[in-house]
């Protein structure tokens, strides 16, 4: 009885995510991990009326997607490391990676933590008074130092690098110097549309990036085009300006005269008299 009630409960929950998926624009996963209760139900709250998160087993989720019977969307299992929660939008990918990175804030460390990024301290004078915390900051692997009153940080310092562990002691002095090293929030992963799967370094690249990439690709599939002689509406007009050119060139090479060259023939054939006469002038 049990199990059938269960198989029930599941079923029941794989029609909802499927009837999910074919509502939305597009399906998003995100990475839920030390994300504080408070913050996530901040995120679910601003995203009311454009998207939903759901929290589910991943087992439940891999069934929705299989069952959608879409190539790209079973991609989506390469994604579900750790706890994760599927987000069911009317945005587009693009739009809804920016809502979710928006989303994120920076947080102290406590220790044990992994640093997301090279946390680099700038040799400056500090808000601290002087005292106990030289010490502590210098047992941090901080140099510390008393300069006309100030604490003093005497030169830049990489006190931890990116993947490596924060210790307790360099926790309690980034906290002392106010410092927030840690970025907490969703962890977008990916997000499917239209059948096609995006990562999020493809959904990262800014506008500005995106729009010099074409750019960068309309200028090497121009130059490609010149090469192998390739004709279309780009390359057309720039073939035929460099056929001219080579054509007035050849014409004024060889002296045949046609409408368009005539007159830089007959100036050509004038500065050749003038230098004809002026030599025979000095042989005379």
């Amino acid at each position: 009885m049990k199990e059938n009630r269960f198989s029930e409960v599941k079923d029941k929950a794989i029609k909802s995510l499927s009837e999910d998926i074919r509502g939305s624009r597009s399906i998003a996963l995100v990475g839920i991990e030390r994300v504080p209760g408070k913050q996530f139900q901040e995120i679910r709250r601003s995203l009311r009326g454009k998207a939903k998160i759901k929290v589910v087993k991943k087992t439940l989720l891999k069934r929705a997607f299989e069952e959608m019977n879409i190539e790209a969307m079973k991609g989506m299992e390469n994604y579900m490391d750790g706890a994760v929660a599927a987000i069911f939008s009317k945005e587009n990918p693009i739009r809804l990676f920016k809502e979710i990175e928006g989303s994120r804030t920076r947080a102290p460390a406590k220790g044990g933590e992994t640093a997301q990024e090279d946390i680099v301290l700038e040799a400056k004078a500090t808000n601290l008074k002087p005292g106990p915390v030289v010490g502590e900051l210098q047992k941090a692997g901080i140099p510390a130092s008393i300069d006309q009153g100030k604490v003093m940080i005497r030169k830049q310092t990489v006190l931890v690098k990116k993947g490596e562990k924060i210790s307790r002691d360099k926790a309690m002095a980034l906290s002392k110097l106010e410092i927030l090293p840690l970025e907490i929030g969703l962890d977008f992963r990916a997000a499917f549309e239209d059948g096609v799967l995006f990562d999020k370094s493809v959904l990262g690249i800014s506008t500005q990036d995106f729009i010099d990439r074409l750019s960068s690709g309309r200028a090497s599939g121009i130059a490609l085009s010149l090469f192998i002689n390739y004709y279309n509406k780009e390359t057309t007009p720039i073939f035929i300006s460099n056929a001219y050119r080579n054509a007035m060139a050849l014409s004024l090479a060889v002296a045949y005269p046609t409408k368009r060259n005539i007159g830089m023939l007959l100036a050509k054939g004038s500065l050749n008299a003038k230098s004809v006469e002026e030599s025979l002038s000095k042989v005379g």
